[in-house]
């Protein structure tokens, strides 16, 4: 069966359950699991060099931004990292600064030797009425390992205060 599971998050409600639920598969098949979290690349110089920064704006600066990034993704994984470990599955998280999130997981799943991708079906995309969220959609058209993608029912879902009590 499978060996290696990677499990992308972004933080969502949809992706941490669908996260929760790759944990909970991963302790079934005996598989360790390997969460990646992708950023957006830092967009402080498109904007602060476009005609519409009329007013001066603190824009991270490239470490400024890593540094932010690596404490989201800290937060992001927590409640992952504890499922984890609660469930006795062996757990690694990578983090990623990309403009092609699907890409930054398809990569990692290559580079760690996954042959499962366990991911929602959408995140932080937005649209509502998007049946698959675009990522999921590429990761699923371009991957060479099998893609699991979980659908989470919208009453189904947590409330952010269950992993993050001071929010």
């Amino acid at each position: 069966m499978f060996k290696k599971i990677l499990i992308p998050t972004d933080g969502s409600a949809l992706a941490t359950q669908a996260a929760l639920e790759g944990i909970d598969y991963a302790k079934r098949v005996g598989a360790e699991v390997i969460c990646v979290y992708v950023a957006g690349e830092n967009q402080a110089t498109t904007f602060a060099f476009s005609p519409h920064a009329k007013q001066e704006v603190h824009w991270p600066t490239d470490s400024e931004y890593k540094q932010i990034v690596a404490e989201t993704s800290k937060a992001i994984m927590a409640p992952v990292l504890q499922a984890a470990s609660d469930a006795g599955v062996k757990f690694s998280e990578e983090t990623d600064i990309s403009k092609s999130p699907s890409a930054s997981i398809l990569a990692a799943a290559e580079k760690n030797g996954c042959d499962l991708i366990f991911m929602a079906s959408r995140g932080n995309t937005g649209w509502e009425k998007v049946l698959l969220g675009s990522i999921a959609a590429k990761v699923i058209a371009s991957s060479p390992i099998p893609v699991l993608v979980y659908k989470v029912q919208k009453d189904q879902l947590p409330k952010y205060t269950d992993y993050f009590p001071e929010v």
